[in-house]
């Protein structure tokens, strides 16, 4: 854990079976609320915001999204991730009109909006290495991906 976040193997869910964004979105905040990480109004506010500033991302091989909301339905910050069997889409960040089909999905609960650019920032670097993402992408140990994901984001 770093001064940022709170990441463990209870905040991620590997090879995820979802049929639509909303779903896995969903199923991320619960395991975040589940951890006292969030309010209950987190959810509904992620959603309501993911019409309005989509947040999926193409990558080199697949896509992300790292759908968030404001820092007032945040209790503490954490990242709950989830990697899936096959993708769901997002629309663009920057073009909602287009959409992306997303296979790695990081749902951020960030409590302070001074660390949120810091937590993209460290995010968009992680997302230009394409090997570690394939890696992430087809992992199923908990740990391993903690252990990455630990590591890439705390550089």
């Amino acid at each position: 854990m770093n001064n940022l976040f709170e990441l463990d193997k209870e905040l991620i869910e590997l090879q995820y079976e979802a049929s639509s964004r909303e779903e896995v979105t969903a199923y991320l905040a619960e395991r975040l609320e589940a951890g006292g990480y969030i309010k209950s109004s987190f959810l509904p506010a992620v959603l309501e915001r993911e019409k309005t500033y989509p947040t999926g991302l193409p990558l080199a091989t697949f896509g992300v999204a790292i759908p968030h909301t404001d820092p007032e339905h945040v209790n503490k910050p954490a990242i709950s991730v989830a990697t899936l069997k096959e993708p769901v889409i997002f629309h663009k960040m920057g073009s909602p009109d287009e959409t992306v089909q997303a296979k790695i999905v990081f749902v951020l609960a960030i409590s302070e909006p001074s660390k949120q650019l810091v937590m993209l920032e460290k995010l968009m670097t992680l997302f230009r290495k394409e090997d570690v993402m394939n890696k992430l992408s087809h992992m199923t140990s908990y740990e391993e991906a903690v252990d990455v994901l630990q590591q890439e984001l705390n550089q």
